[in-house]
């Protein structure tokens, strides 16, 4: 018996009887089935193995009823040699031989195995028959053997035109040489195919192929015997395009993320543009070209009616699938355009409404582009399709965005266009806020210029270098500042303060407090009590404002240095050819906390030391305290100890390599000495004769620095401030006379009240000295110094001193 057969599958067996019933032949097949020896078993009577066994009653009537029959059979009890019982199917031929000898040759098998066969075999059936599936089986040779009624309805053959014949003969208008290499890897290799997509014949009404899913499994035997493929056939061409419809849903939505993340990365509106119209090329389109308004790009407002008659454009980005000449002439990138009202540019610009047009036809071309050479290269590319959509934000139609296809390439379809729709909304937004944020940046770099000191004063006795960095590039203004400002007896005062916060709401705060450190530096106001008023000021603004500050006094000729602080960190000194020590602050509070007096601190300084003063943003990062960083800024001016300007960009770029989150002000001043010759000081007695003594030292002084010119305005105004002095004030008497910027003249006296000036009558004998004085002098003022004060004046030097 042939291995992989149905023998296999239903174990049987063959033994035979003579004409009394006796076993005659039993062979080895029953031996199995059975159990019984063949030695055991021949010459014994058939009926004994019958559950119950047969009686001679029994035997006579079966005798009887088969004595003329060919064929007979049943399902019998028989026991098996082991004692057990079973249920065997039996078919019974009787023969006669030539001598007319009857036999009885009886076919055995199990009666539940035969069931099972039975019952896998309707279920096969009905599901060859009744399923929904196509379902065909294939020989070894790739012919149909068996079809059913659902694939004969799929490809239209009818079940019995199939059998014999192969897919190339069924099915000519798919793809058969695929089909058929398919089949021939599952029946050599064994291995399935699953879902293997094939379109159907193209129909002649235009509409969709027909799509089926096929599944290819070889057959094979129990043994091992090849019998063939079978082939199920499954029709899916709606869940197919329903799944293209969502995989193009998927494509678009990931062409919007994309395109938004690309466009939203940056401020720079030419930027935007070409990575709009990178991001559509060549995935979504053939071309694409970005146009906009000309105010849009030179930042000016769009007026009312922007998009008149005429509308002037400029194509700020372009790109083609296809680069060369004529993309290069269609698209005309950097190119001013004008577009009619009438136009569909026009139209889209006016209405706000995207436009889709297909099917262009030769004609069509110059009514679209109105421009006829460009036309001819949107004829040479083949371009099929257009879009135009608008660019709008906040209701205004910032510019249009063109799209198109060529040959190759499916027309753009209504979905197509509601996603062009959307990029291009996203992309005006982008456009709107780079706009938006120009204008702001202009706005905040000129209040910045306004608020921060552009060209410091050459003052006598100091060099001072300053840098300004911004926190971020986005605002590049914040809360930081620094000034050098001129002070009454040839002093200088030196600030920097950090208003807490950013951007331009800190920025306005700075300026305001900048303001009053000059106002009230300009009153010549001692640095404790210039923190005092600033702490009022700033309490004053309403709103919780803080900020720090220091304010640094240098007299060049006294070689001292007196400061407040308020919560700053503390300035570093650096003596010539020392090492840079930071500077214990006096004690006093952030500005806006109130109620904290403030001390004043003075330190001798000498000629050629550099001060150091800066905000918080230099030396404090996320990593790095202030502590450390303050280490690391007197190391870096340690190391760097040329001129003050290169020494600024040296510390910057030690300790602040990239943009922080805070900005940062640095202020180096190299405080040196007034020259000896330059100042001429005298006590002088408070006796009456001490006026002609203070003009005569005066007309001396000035002859000997060539000052002649000033002499005769010198001494008047001298024996004004003396005569003053005598009067109202107290000895001793000091004059000083400083030749700096200006010639600067002070009369110093015990007395702390400051002169007032008023309006003499022409009956007063005297009150006209300090008329005098505010009439001749370039400026004057006076201040408090220890138990008395000093009044003084400047006189402009000749042109070339």
């Amino acid at each position: 018996m042939a291995p992989g057969t149905l023998y296999d599958l239903v174990p049987s067996a063959t033994w035979v009887l003579d004409a009394q019933g006796l076993i005659t032949m039993w062979s080895r097949s029953a031996e199995k089935l059975f159990g019984y020896r063949r030695d055991d078993i021949l010459g014994r009577w058939a009926g004994d193995l019958l559950v119950p066994p047969l009686t001679e009653a029994d035997r006579d009537r079966i005798e009887q009823e088969i004595a003329d029959a060919e064929l007979a059979g049943g399902t019998y009890r028989m026991r098996r040699a082991d004692g057990s019982i079973g249920e065997f199917e039996s078919r019974s031929a009787f023969v006669t031989d030539a001598a007319g000898n009857r036999s009885i040759l009886i076919t055995s098998v199990e009666a539940d195995a035969l069931h099972r066969v039975e019952a896998d075999l309707a279920m096969r059936e009905a599901l060859f028959d009744q399923s929904p599936i196509g379902v065909g089986i294939f020989d070894t040779e790739l012919r149909y053997v068996a079809a059913n009624e659902a694939l004969a309805a799929m490809d239209g053959v009818a079940v019995a035109d199939h059998l014999g014949r192969t897919i190339d003969d069924i099915m000519p208008g798919i793809d058969t040489a695929r089909v058929r290499t398919i089949q021939q890897r599952v029946l050599d290799t064994g291995e399935p195919v699953v879902d293997s997509r094939i379109f159907g014949p193209i129909p002649l009404d235009g509409g969709p192929r027909t799509v089926w899913s096929m599944s290819y499994n070889r057959l094979q035997a129990q043994g091992g015997k090849i019998l063939g493929i079978s082939c199920s056939l499954i029709d899916v061409t709606e869940r197919h395009y329903a799944m293209v419809k969502v995989d193009a849903a998927r494509k678009r939505l990931a062409l919007l993320n994309e395109a938004g993340t690309r466009i939203g990365a940056t401020l720079d509106i030419p930027r935007i543009a070409e990575e709009l119209a990178a991001s559509v090329v060549p995935g979504f389109a053939d071309l694409a070209a970005v146009d906009l308004l000309e105010a849009v790009m030179v930042g000016d407002e769009i007026p009312p009616g922007a998009h008149g008659d005429s509308t002037v454009m400029y194509r700020v980005a372009s790109r083609g699938a296809r680069p060369g000449r004529y993309t290069d002439e269609l698209l005309e990138q950097g190119s001013r355009l004008v577009y009619s009202a009438d136009s569909t540019f026009g139209r889209c610009l006016r209405s706000g409404g995207s436009y889709l047009v297909q099917n262009i036809q030769d004609e069509m071309y110059e009514e679209l582009i109105r421009d006829t050479g460009r036309a001819e290269s949107a004829r040479v590319l083949g371009l099929h399709t257009l879009m135009v959509v608008p660019l709008s934000a906040r209701g205004i139609v910032l510019g249009t965005l063109l799209l198109g296809r060529g040959e190759g390439r499916p027309a753009f379809d209504p979905d197509d266009l509601t996603l062009a729709t959307e990029l291009g909304a996203r992309a005006a937004v982008s456009v709107d806020n780079a706009r938006l944020y120009h204008r702001q940046r202009e706005t905040a770099v000129m209040l910045q210029r306004s608020l921060l000191p552009q060209d410091l004063p050459d003052i006598p006795g100091i060099e001072v270098a300053h840098r300004y960095l911004p926190g971020s590039l986005v605002t590049e203004v914040g809360g930081d500042w620094f000034d050098v400002l001129p002070l009454s007896g040839g002093r200088i005062g030196l600030v920097v303060g950090d208003v807490m916060g950013h951007g331009v709401h800190a920025a306005a705060v700075m300026g305001q407090l900048r303001t009053a450190v000059r106002t009230l530096a300009g009153l010549d106001l001692p640095p404790s009590e210039v923190m005092g008023h600033l702490d009022d000021i700033v309490a004053s603004l309403g709103e919780l404002h803080y900020a720090t500050c220091v304010y640094v006094v240098y007299d060049p000729v006294a070689r001292t240095c007196e400061f407040a602080s308020a919560g700053h960190l503390p300035p570093v000194l650096v003596p010539p050819g020392g090492v840079p020590v930071p500077v214990d602050p006096p004690s006093g509070a952030v500005l806006g906390v109130g109620g904290v007096p403030f001390e004043q601190k003075e330190l001798q300084v000498e000629p050629g030391s550099l001060l150091v003063l800066y905000t918080d943003g230099l030396v404090e990062t996320r990593e790095r305290d202030l502590d450390t960083g303050i280490g690391l800024l007197c190391d870096a001016i340690a190391e760097h100890r040329g001129p003050l300007e290169e020494a600024s960009d040296a510390v910057i770029s030690s300790l602040h390599k990239e943009l922080g989150f805070d900005d940062v002000a640095l202020l180096m001043a190299r405080l040196d000495a007034l020259p000896e010759d330059a100042v001429a000081s005298w006590w002088l007695p408070a006796e009456p004769p001490v006026v002609a003594r203070a003009r005569e030292l005066t007309r001396k002084t000035l002859h000997d620095w060539d000052l002649e010119i000033l002499v005769d305005i010198a001494e008047l105004l001298v024996s004004e401030l003396v005569t003053n002095a005598l009067r109202y004030g107290a000895g001793p008497i000091r004059l000083r006379l400083l030749r700096g910027r200006n010639l600067l003249c002070e009369v110093a006296d015990a007395v702390p009240s400051l002169p007032r000036l008023r309006e003499a009558r022409d009956t007063d004998e005297g009150g006209r000295g300090m008329q005098l004085v505010t009439t001749l002098a370039e400026r004057w003022g006076s201040r408090r110094a220890g138990h008395g004060k000093i009044v003084w004046f400047e006189l402009q030097l000749p042109t070339g001193e």
